[in-house]
């Protein structure tokens, strides 16, 4: 996988992190839909940060 392909899918990841952040707080779901956004949210940030921490340098 390239540099470029790795960048496209962490660009991806960063609007999907925000629009769930802002679909989760702008509307009503049950409990059980708010647990599994907010652990996809979750672990979205831990994915994230990892890459921050640790960029790739091909």
């Amino acid at each position: 996988m390239s540099v470029d392909e790795l960048n496209k899918i962490i660009a991806v990841k960063r609007m999907d992190l925000e629009e769930c952040e802002q679909e989760l707080n702008s509307r009503y779901y049950p409990s059980i839909v708010r647990v599994a956004m907010m652990n996809y949210i979750m672990n979205l940030q831990e994915q994230l940060e990892e890459y921050d921490n640790n960029p790739i340098n091909l």
